[in-house]
């Protein structure tokens, strides 16, 4: 059976679970250095390092661009999506999902076909975004992108507090694809080898432990279902795991996604 690779929204969007606030958010006050503070090294990274994302994550995707206000996606870096580099999606409101909202793209009934879903934090402070296109020709093209404002400002940590909890939804894109997808453009074209697809979505939920006294962090991915193009339920998935990983000085982490060997479905 392929493969089916997915691209994620997860851990920048979480809500936080009984902290009352979410410390991968930015700091609402920019504190002053005590001027005889040394300067760190600049290949340290501090809670003042911008975020940056991995080439892994990013893929195709170079910048993603989303407006929560005027309801706008603009994306940038992945190929034959529209002339602009700075390509604008438009709005595919039969899409969304669990409060993230779809985009999608197709120039020409033989272009391809590109979705996307976005959305920002509930203080506005974080954004992501995340888009694919499978196929067609041997090679699909997708990626994501986040972003946030401000510095990051951990809790504090006490004897009683430090160890926090995040749930909220999760939602993917796949290289797995419909040709007779629901927004796809008709062609009157038969020949299967012309024929594009649209790309199938992953749904399910996010769980996310934190000890931001050890700086670590792990979670799970689970009741994942893959949908098809009018976000039918097609089948379950194996859920995932987050293998426990450092959280930098800058409030990011990259680690390890595996299947969860306690699922039955991931044998």
């Amino acid at each position: 059976m392929k493969q089916i690779l997915a691209s994620l929204l997860v851990c920048a969007l979480l809500a936080a679970c009984g902290s009352g606030s979410n410390p991968f958010a930015n700091t609402e006050t920019d504190e002053v250095p005590d001027p005889g503070d040394e300067t760190p090294d600049e290949e340290e990274p501090t809670t003042e390092t911008p975020v940056t994302v991995p080439a892994g994550i990013a893929g195709d995707v170079t910048n993603v661009a989303y407006d929560a206000a005027s309801g706008t996606l603009i994306v940038e870096g992945v190929s034959l999506d529209e002339v602009p580099y700075s390509a604008t999606y438009r709005r595919a409101p039969g899409l969304d999902q669990d409060g993230y909202v779809a985009f999608t793209i197709q120039e020409d009934a033989l272009d391809r076909h590109y979705t996307a879903y976005a959305r920002e934090s509930t203080n506005g402070s974080v954004r992501a975004g995340t888009v694919s296109s499978p196929g067609p020709r041997n090679r699909s093209l997708m990626g994501a992108h986040f972003e946030r404002d401000g510095d990051y400002d951990p809790p504090e940590v006490t004897e009683d507090t430090g160890l926090v909890s995040y749930a909220g939804r999760y939602v993917a894109v796949t290289n797995g694809g419909d040709p007779n997808g629901s927004d796809l453009l008709p062609t009157g074209v038969t020949d299967p080898e012309l024929l594009v697809s649209q790309a199938l979505v992953v749904h399910g939920d996010a769980f996310i432990n934190a000890d931001f006294a050890d700086n670590t962090v792990e979670g799970n991915i689970y009741n994942r279902e893959l949908l098809d193009t009018d976000l039918n339920v097609i089948s379950e998935l194996p859920s995932v795991v987050l293998v426990i990983t450092d959280i930098e000085a800058n409030g990011t982490f990259a680690g390890t996604v595996e299947y969860d060997t306690r699922d039955p479905l991931s044998g």
